[in-house]
């Protein structure tokens, strides 16, 4: 191969290098907002699920159930 073919070839392995480390920096970009959302997800659903059992202790108060069945 002449050097002129081995150059045009290795730029174009630079460039597709180029766009894997992009795809990947952009896939771990979206993990992270994934993480950081999974998180507000758990917390938000620990949240509600602390009011929902409060409702639900209330109720079995105003109702007198002492849950025996």
């Amino acid at each position: 191969m002449s050097d002129e073919i081995l150059t045009t070839a290795m730029m174009r392995l630079e460039r597709a290098i180029e766009r894997v480390e992009r795809a990947a920096d952009d896939r771990a970009a979206a993990g992270n907002g994934m993480a950081a959302s999974l998180a507000a997800l758990e917390e938000r659903h620990g949240s509600l699920r602390g009011r929902v059992h409060e409702t639900i202790v209330r109720l079995d108060a105003l109702i007198g159930d002492d849950g025996d069945g």
